[in-house]
């Protein structure tokens, strides 16, 4: 039973305990050093550090579910969202490749914050465990990365994205 407590403690980032541990049992008998190493390690709880974790969602959603501030992020998605309402019409009214990469920008920024709304609230800890929450966050940040890449390739390389929604328009149906 301890051998299982030092090995939990000794994966949450506490190694000095399971140092400590492997001292005490060393000098003294079996069961007292155990005794003593179990109480040593009920006595402290071991903790997390936290700033060794790796946070995969680098957006304000989960920065400001962790640290409290929820305006900052809700003024960001605000001013995203209204900015949205301008840039796509004088982005499809004068297409050009900085028209184009800001539509890009604001467009896969606005379906990452909102995808990750959805992704932090459904796909929480207490139900899937913690491992299942990352890799959809991370999961999250492969496809919004993928996308906006695909679509500065498809601006550099290609007509764009506002000379190709005037060329869709501008198709007429076959009679």
């Amino acid at each position: 039973m301890a051998l299982h407590f030092a090995l939990r403690a000794s994966c949450r980032n506490s190694a000095p305990i399971f140092v400590s541990l492997l001292n005490s049992s060393a000098r003294t008998a079996a069961p007292s050093g155990i005794a003593s190493a179990s109480r040593a390690l009920l006595a402290k709880p071991p903790t997390v550090a936290t700033t060794s974790l790796r946070q995969f969602a680098v957006s304000a959603a989960r920065r400001s579910a962790a640290g409290g501030s929820h305006i900052a992020l809700w003024n960001a998605e605000r001013a995203l969202s209204v900015g949205l309402l301008g840039v796509i019409p004088v982005g499809l009214m004068f297409p050009s490749q900085v028209g184009d990469a800001l539509i890009a920008i604001s467009v896969v920024m606005h379906q990452h914050w909102g995808l990750e709304a959805i992704v932090t609230d459904y796909v929480r800890p207490i139900l899937f465990g913690t491992l299942v929450p990352k890799l959809a966050h991370g999961l999250l940040l492969l496809v919004s990365a993928a996308t906006l890449g695909g679509l500065f390739y498809f601006i550099h390389n290609d007509i764009g994205i506002a000379n190709t929604i005037r060329k869709i328009w501008s198709t007429k149906p076959k009679a």
